[in-house]
């Protein structure tokens, strides 16, 4: 690519010439390549610790007489820079040697250069070279896929065995990464942010910690600050990632924050930049209260003018698309919000004495003026101003479908149903009001209301009941969200109310009666409706939150002081913005603020906090005081005080509020000796909280009226914010919630291990720990996987803006977290992280000429869902890993048994081929089983041990497929064609088949008709006169009609009723073989009668899996068991009928015929010989139909008699089982055990170390 020109003083001995012409010469770094001498070591080594990393390739222009050279052009890649040098050599060469003066011939040069580089960059994303050339050496080196975005690199020392390497420290979306390359020695570190559990800073040290106990310390001697920010960060949105979604666990960037930022030109990588921007945007919106879209612009600094105090306030001001905001400087002083919507005029202000002051008015609809000063540059604020307001979009309520319905909203309860207070409580309300509108007059109204300390005075005295509505909107910016969407309400309304079956709705209407039922107002209809609207509206809104309990709690306050509508946006403020993630499942968010409060507790009441936690009391009682605010365990009058202060401080209140009343029942906690007793202190003390300026009409119920008095709310809240509202901050607040989002997530994944574990203790193969340590390998596969597959699959599918309710199954909610399929289910395997485990873990690993892995995958998914769940691994990995060989040898003769091995994998394996790097993604495509899509294709699989899949099955697919290749028909004809054959359509007697659509499972009627023949000749839904008209007609057979596949079937479905009368021994399908995996342990002379014998192609490549496995070592002992088994082979043999021919599948013959060893009639002697007659004619008509040449009767008598002689020849289990345990090398090599935990570690090591695997 080409670069500004960058000048060169001396020559670098890094450098190697490729090519070179009269002014350019082609430069390669020494060490790149494969070329590993002492000088490349020496100059990787430099490269690392000096933190160079240059591209490998470079041009250079340089003029004879010279010293001072220019680089041009670098190149990642050979071809790259070979490239840009064909295009010197085509454009540039000639022209320059006809330029006599050498400065002539460097100024053209350059110039050139400039050009070219600024037109290859004009669409650009705006990262630099240097970048582009760090962001391919992270791909490369830590073999990243393309869409894993690199946000920024440092220079770092990693401490290993007590030797520092100096490396270089990678930050991704996704990762952090380690490199360090010294004297021909790489240190790789790759972590995922999802996996910390620790992050800490200590001067110039990071210090992580991850869910396995790995620690790491980087030290960076530079930017240590900006990199530890980073790493909280990314941390932060790749936990928020896993809550908001488990199954999409990487993290993706908007490029659109990118477009805002504008202006100012830097040197940081855009994605750096973007992510900065997120950061100050968060920190923006949680400030001002503004919408989850909003996304700052800028900001700059002035001062602002306050007529209620006559002077200058210096801050900031802040832009964003919809909002034009300030804040001042001195903490809480003065802030403004104006919505740019509202903004009439933006005008200069330069005339009296302050005329050089830079001063600007900007003007509101409601005519209210705010002038600002000191202004650093006016003019490019005033631009800005200007293009947002052009771009401003004013929404409005639009059209939208009527429905069925009929409903009114619903005005503030407290309108309709008054409590009747007693004069003095009036008086008061009254003299409140006064204070309020007092400083509306002084400090404005409304959303451009100057905001400064009195207001929070005022609110702490509290709200009178006729503001609340208008207070709680603006300060929690549900405003801000209903004017943004208006109509939205409506529109949930009735979309919800014509959803008939929902598990959301249902959970509502049993939590309605149970909502602040002591309030006379949901004792009615009008109350109990408007509260049933708002929850199925927002269930309808936010389908990831859907309804939650506690939730109606407040919903049921916010419609007593606020209409119907306002009500939804509060709720919808409270549950999004206010308090993130409270009310989503397992109630995440108030978790972690309950691991918050636990430090609050020890760093503010060090000597109570032991004690609590041995209790094990603050997890007893956040839950319940944070998802209500108090509102469940404090009267309903004190906790409206709490409330009012929690639309403007947010969930700071909370914690002081906790933190206060453990505080005040220090001495009686302390003297408490267990949990139930702790509890019921706090409870009788907030029992008796009570708010004498708000007190209703005394209660009936004799509890209430003899309820105790501990504490005014208005003292309660005056003491917490003295004691901790200026040690507790929000600032403070986010930082602890980092920490505690870690340390949640973390411990829910504990504790669904510990659940599993618990329910597979009992299993005769791993212990308690191993369990744990398999668990915990499956999730991290499980998580690298889903990265992998959402990095590649990303960006084509955009998510709809309009809400969709996802209508839950009463079965399966959200609120049933002690099923403990879900919790298993969160650890089952599909094939890919299955494929994973037993080519890692398992000794069997050895064998590359049949992929165990697939077979027993086939095996093991009994259900053919693509998937095994926990209890499914144990058993298949823990036999291949355990001792008991007699199990083993039954396992690995099964799974080399048909369909479960293929002939043309039988066919594949006997072509030679040289071993190549693509070996691995063969084995692991499994291309005879498995398409592109692995997880259709696993849907599609027949399942080994399905009972309905049997030999009738495969020997009908097989001679069908070789009857479609006859006549030309592809498999997908076949399919369609037997959608649409009544015959081959699916029953309710193969339950098991109709979940899938595969070839291998073609129905077979149960019943065989009364007349063969008829049916036979019978196509799909002819009947009556039509089966007489057919049976006095000549049936036409050609490729046009073969449309009667149903004639195979009933064929084969009469041969099937005969087979069940038969004395056969054997079973003739795989169905029963999952006994080796469910019941290891079980005896043989019950289990071996069930699996079928082995032909000799499929014997010889299990003789050589046991070779393989047994490292490539066959020993005399071995050779002689070998030839034992081919000679019980020949011995087995029995002149039979060759199954060549379609013809000669399930015909009919002689009626004496005895079935074979495996229980299979070689013909039934039901069967007329016209039947015989009518596949002859139809198999001939389709070989001259495609070309090929007559058969005679006579010919490729030679071919069956071999044919016949290799298919005839088979062993049974039992003499395989004792001829192989004859061989001592194979006992003792199959008796030895795997330490499970050994591998597992070794595994984590080596993704940590990124080395790659042999798969």
């Amino acid at each position: 690519m080409w670069i500004q020109p960058k000048e060169l003083l001396l020559p670098s001995a890094f450098w190697i010439a490729e090519m070179q012409s009269r002014y350019f010469v082609l430069q390669k770094r020494r060490g790149h390549g494969e070329s590993r001498g002492f000088g490349s070591m020496l100059v990787g080594t430099y490269d690392s610790v000096w933190n160079t990393k240059p591209a490998p390739y470079r041009i250079l222009h340089e003029t004879p007489s010279s010293e001072v050279s220019y680089e041009i052009a670098i190149g990642i890649t050979q071809d790259e820079i070979i490239k840009d040098w064909e295009w010197l050599k085509a454009n540039l060469f000639k022209v320059l040697d006809e330029m006599e003066n050498e400065d002539e011939v460097t100024n053209f040069t350059i110039c050139k250069i400039q050009s070219l580089y600024t037109q290859n960059n004009q669409d650009d994303t705006g990262e630099s070279a240097d970048f582009k050339v760090m962001k391919s050496q992270f791909t490369k080196i830590f073999k990243m896929p393309e869409e894993e975005r690199l946000v920024n690199s440092y220079s770092a020392t990693y401490v290993k065995n007590k030797i520092p390497r100096q490396g270089q420290l990678y930050i991704s979306l996704n990762h952090v990464c380690f490199y360090s390359y010294m004297l021909g020695q790489e240190i790789k570190r790759i972590i995922r942010f999802s996996e910390l559990e620790d992050i800490s800073r200590n001067a110039n040290i990071i210090y992580l910690k991850t869910t396995n106990n790995m620690t790491y310390n980087f030290t960076l001697f530079s930017n240590a600050s900006e990199a530890h920010l980073l790493i909280e960060q990314l941390n932060k949105m790749a936990i928020q990632q896993l809550i908001q979604d488990p199954e999409s666990p990487v993290v993706d960037h908007n490029p659109s924050n990118i477009l805002r930022l504008g202006g100012k030109a830097s040197k940081k990588p855009v994605l750096l930049r973007d992510l900065t921007a997120r950061q100050k945007s968060e920190e923006f919106r949680i400030y001002f209260r503004l919408p989850q879209t909003e996304i700052i612009d800028g900001r700059i600094k002035a001062n602002i003018w306050t007529p209620y105090s006559k002077r200058f306030n210096a801050g900031y001001i802040y832009l964003s698309p919809n909002f034009f905001c300030f804040r001042s400087d001195v903490k809480d002083l003065v802030s403004v919000v104006i919505p740019m919507k509202t903004i009439k005029s933006v005008e200069k202000k330069d005339d009296g004495h302050q005329r050089f002051d830079n001063q600007i008015v900007i003007i509101t609809s409601e005519n209210v003026p705010f002038m600002f000063a000191q202004i650093v540059d006016r003019d490019v604020l005033i631009s800005k101003i200007t293009d947002l307001l052009a771009r401003i979009h004013v929404p409005v309520s639009r059209e939208r479908a009527k429905y069925d319905i009929s409903w009114s909203k619903q005005t503030a309860l407290m309108n309709t149903f008054k409590t009747q207070f007693s004069a003095e409580i009036v008086q008061k309300q009254e003299e409140k009001m006064k204070r309020w509108e007092s400083h509306f007059r002084d400090f404005g109204r409304g959303i451009g209301m100057f905001r400064t300390t009195d207001v929070i005075n005022l609110i702490v005295e509290g709200i009178p009941d006729k503001l609340r509505q208008e207070i709680w909107l603006i300060f929690s910016g549900a405003i801000h969200d209903k004017e943004m969407n208006p109509g939205l309400y409506e529109d949930l309304v009735e979309k919800a109310a014509c959803i008939k079956h929902c598990f959301a709705h249902d959970e509502i209407d049993r939590d309605l009666p149970r909502s602040l039922p002591e309030h006379p107002a949901f004792q009615s209809t009008d109350g109990i409706g408007a509260l049933r609207r708002v929850l199925q509206a927002y269930a309808l809104r936010n389908p990831q939150v859907g309804y939650c309990q506690a939730m109606n709690i407040v919903s049921s306050v916010f419609l007593l002081f606020c209409d119907e509508e306002n009500a939804f946006w509060m709720l919808a403020s409270l549950c999004e913005s206010l308090l993130p993630d409270y009310y989503k499942d397992k109630v995440v968010g108030a978790q972690i603020d309950q691991g918050v409060l636990n430090e609050l507790v020890e760093t503010h009441l060090p000597d109570l906090h032991g004690h609590l936690e041995k209790l094990g009391v603050i997890k007893m009682i956040s839950i319940s005081w944070f998802l209500t605010i108090f509102m469940s365990v404090i009267s309903y009058e004190s906790s409206l005080h709490i409330l009012d202060c929690f639309f403007y401080e947010g969930a700071k209140i909370i914690f002081m509020i906790s933190l206060k009343i453990i505080e005040w029942n220090r001495d009686k906690l302390l003297r408490c000796q267990d949990d139930g007793e702790a509890m019921l202190v706090l409870q009788h003390y907030l029992e008796g909280i009570y708010n004498p300026e708000y007190q209703v009409p005394p209660s009936t119920d004799k509890r209430k009226m003899e309820r105790h008095q501990t504490q005014t709310v208005q003292t309660l809240i005056h003491e917490a914010y003295t004691k901790f509202g200026e040690q507790i901050t929000q600032q403070r607040i986010e930082e602890l919630r980092n920490k505690h989002r870690r340390l949640t997530m973390r411990q829910f994944d504990i504790d669904n291990e510990k659940t599993i574990v618990k329910a597979y203790i009992q299993n005769p193969y791993f212990d308690r720990n191993e369990l744990h340590q398999l668990l915990t390998i499956i999730r991290e596969e499980k998580h690298s996987l889903k990265s992998l597959q959402q990095q590649q699959q990303k960006a084509q599918c955009p998510l709809s803006e309009i809400p969709q309710l996802v209508q839950q199954s009463p079965n399966k909610g959200p609120n049933d977290l002690g099923a403990s399929g879900s919790r298993q289910e969160a650890y089952s395997v599909n094939f890919e992280v299955f494929h994973t485990l037993f080519t890692e873990l398992t000794p069997w690993k050895k064998c590359v000429s049949v992929d165990i892995g697939e077979k027993l995958f086939r095996l093991t998914d009994k259900r053919g869902t693509g998937s095994v769940d926990f209890g499914q691994l144990i058993n298949a990995l823990g036999l291949v890993c355990s001792a008991k060989s007699m199990e083993k040898l039954k396992l690995l003769f099964v799974l080399h048994l048909p369909p479960l091995l293929s002939k043309a994998e039988i066919e594949r394996s006997r072509r030679p081929r040289p071993r190549t790097k693509d070996d691995a993604e063969e084995a692991f495509e499994a291309e005879d089983f498995f398409d592109n899509d692995a997880s259709e294709s696993m849907e599609a699989l027949p399942s080994p041990s399905d009972h309905n899949f049997d030999a009738d099955d495969f020997a009908l697919i097989s001679a069908t497929q070789h009857l479609h290749n006859l006549a030309g028909i592809s498999g997908n004809t076949f399919m369609d064609l037997s959608r649409t054959t009544p015959n081959l359509s699916l029953n309710s007697n193969t339950s098991s088949l109709a979940q899938r659509a595969s070839t291998f499972y073609v129905d077979l009627p149960t019943a065989a008709p009364p007349d063969l023949g008829a049916a036979r000749l019978t196509p799909p839904g002819a009947s009556g006169a039509g089966v007489d008209e057919l049976k006095n007609s000549e049936m036409l057979l050609n490729v046009e009609t073969i449309s009667n596949f149903s004639q195979i079937s009933d064929l084969v479905a009469a041969t099937r009723l005969e087979r069940a009368d038969s004395n056969a021994t054997d079973s003739r399908s795989l169905g029963s073989l999952g006994y080796l995996l469910d019941q290891p342990d079980e005896g043989a002379s019950n289990s071996q009668h069930s699996i079928p014998h082995m032909r000799k192609e499929n014997f010889l490549l299990l003789w050589r899996s046991i070779v393989e496995i047994m490292g490539l070592i066959q020993d005399e002992e071995m050779q002689r068991a070998y030839e034992n088994l081919l000679e019980l082979g020949n011995s087995n043999i029995k002149k039979e009928p060759s199954l060549e021919s379609f013809t000669q599948l399930n015909l009919g013959g002689s009626g004496d015929e005895q079935p074979d060893n495996n229980g299979n009639p070689t013909t039934p002697a039901a069967e007329p010989r016209s039947t015989t007659r009518l596949f002859v004619d139809l198999e001939e008509e389709l070989r001259l139909a495609s070309g090929k040449p007559r058969t005679t009767p006579n010919s490729g008598d030679s071919s069956s008699s071999s044919t016949n002689t290799s298919e005839s020849w088979h062993i049974s289990i039992t003499q395989f089982i004792a001829t192989v345990l004859t061989v001592n090398s194979i006992v003792r090599g199959f008796q030895t055990p795997i330490q499970i935990s050994e591998q597992i570690e070794q595994l984590q090591k080596k993704r940590r170390k990124c080395l790659s695997t042999n798969y």
